[in-house]
């Protein structure tokens, strides 16, 4: 535990989500004053459970600056977690709109943190920023040098201006800013009704309702590096009190997993005797994400992912389960 969160006046916006309800938990824990500003568009107040009596909650859209300085009142250190998240079906069509929605967010947020006064403040990325053609496993540095996947365009150049924001608002107004890109957070915290999910959610609601065929969108032999969102949100809180610098820096856990590998583990969990159906003329994004977590390693030598993937598959299958039985 650190000393640096007792008494502090902590935001994380977006803290209702998958990443943010576990942050909330890891900061009350010791000793933060939290708030949590979330439009609950991919969040829940279930997320939170007991954490809701002890945190100031305020429903807001954070695309409106008015709402973020709302938001940023009183706070000397903020998370920005807040996002549309959707999943690579939809994000491939609609490019204007998912570049409008997360810049606004980022643009919005930090503008009012600065004149709220927000000392430190975590700028969240991904890795939606590196090119198609990046090497892998994928350096900082490979942003640097061509446009964001063409998959998810629109996020992904968003995300880049918020970094460049948070870049040149350290440099200009002395803020304390960190940067992080992250790989695929999964978990048991899924907004499960949400309309367009994710790879993991959405092969669990399949599943659930015992699909046969399961279409899987894609070759099957695409990677992906996935990690639990109480890890991530781990690494977040550590970014934040080692204070770096603003600079990108890739958080994970290195190893990347193969679709078809991650269909195999939630059939054999679900126990799903039926046929499994590849649709190759369906997206599948770039054909392995894989970061370089070298910076990672260097800044926080000791951080070890707690949950494995299967532990955690199995957890995130079962909260599934119980969701979309309950709705049946």
């Amino acid at each position: 535990m650190s000393e640096i969160w007792k008494s502090r006046n902590v935001l994380v916006a977006g803290g209702a989500g998958l990443i943010g309800s576990y942050l909330v938990e890891h900061l009350l824990r010791e000793g933060a004053s939290v708030r949590v500003a979330d439009n609950l568009d991919s969040g829940t107040l279930d997320n939170l459970g007991d954490n809701a009596k002890s945190v100031d909650f305020v429903q807001v859209d954070l695309r409106d600056p008015v709402a973020c300085g709302k938001a940023t009142e009183g706070m000397d250190t903020a998370f920005d977690l807040a996002a549309r998240t959707v999943g690579i079906g939809y994000s491939s069509s609609h490019h204007g709109e998912m570049l409008y929605d997360s810049l606004a967010i980022s643009i919005n947020l930090l503008e009012s943190a600065r004149r709220a006064g927000v000392q430190r403040y975590l700028v969240t990325s991904s890795s939606c920023v590196y090119p198609d053609v990046s090497p892998i496993p994928t350096p900082e540095s490979a942003a640097e040098v061509n446009n964001p996947e063409g998959a998810n365009a629109g996020y992904g150049w968003a995300k880049r201006m918020a970094e460049y924001q948070g870049m040149f608002y350290a440099k200009e107004y002395g803020m304390d800013v960190s940067i992080v890109r992250l790989v695929n957070a999964y978990g048991p915290r899924y907004h499960w009704s949400h309309g367009e999910p994710h790879v993991i959610p959405a092969l669990i609601r399949r599943l659930v309702n015992r699909e046969d065929p399961l279409l899987i969108w894609g070759s099957g032999r695409q990677t992906r590096s996935f990690i639990h969102a109480f890890d991530i949100a781990v690494l977040m809180k550590l970014i934040v009190e080692r204070n770096p610098g603003p600079f990108p820096v890739n958080i994970g856990q290195p190893e990347d997993t193969a679709i078809n590998d991650l269909v195999s583990q939630l059939t054999t969990i679900a126990g799903y005797k039926g046929t499994v159906f590849y649709d190759t003329s369906k997206p599948e994004g770039p054909a392995r994400k894989c970061l370089d977590l070298s910076l990672q390693s260097e800044l926080l030598p000791d951080f070890r992912p707690s949950i494995s993937l299967r532990e955690g598959l199995e957890q995130t299958y079962a909260a599934g389960e119980a969701f979309f039985s309950a709705a049946k």
